[in-house]
């Protein structure tokens, strides 16, 4: 009997060692530290940022020119689907009227004294989803 008590602790022993070196390396693993995020553009995903707007449908953006006290508002007011979208964008200077402009991609816009390129157009066929446009300004 002896033989066999000897036998079944060293069983014990050697799956309790095993099921501690699991454990072991998975706490290790776990408490490894995180890897530091990736940079990511300064542009914000909706708004205005020195030389890209995007506008959602409806919702109004200012965009300041050289002359920080004219900003124009821009807003993306209407699209035309099919083989080659377009997007309607009201322009509206500070105590002005709005101009409504149709643009297909890749053409320009005059606003606020730069040349904005429609360089992305979103179109979704859900109202839930509004369409949007994407704005780059041009350099000189």
């Amino acid at each position: 009997m002896t033989v066999f008590d000897a036998a079944g602790r060293t069983r014990r022993i050697v799956i309790a060692a095993a099921v501690a070196a699991v454990l072991l390396t998975g706490a290790a693993a776990c408490s490894q530290s995180r890897p530091a995020p990736a940079a990511s553009s300064s542009a914000p995903v909706l708004g205005v940022d020195t030389d890209r707007v995007q506008l959602l449908e409806g919702t109004p953006a200012s965009v300041a020119g050289e002359d920080a006290a004219s900003p124009v508002e821009l807003q993306l007011t209407g699209y035309e689907d099919g083989a080659e979208p377009a997007v309607v964008i009201a322009v509206r200077p500070r105590g002005g009227q709005a101009a409504e402009y149709t643009l297909a991609l890749g053409e320009h816009l005059e606003a606020a004294g730069s040349s904005w390129r429609v360089s992305e157009i979103g179109i979704s066929g859900s109202e839930s989803q509004p369409a949007s446009v994407t704005l780059t300004r041009e350099s000189e």
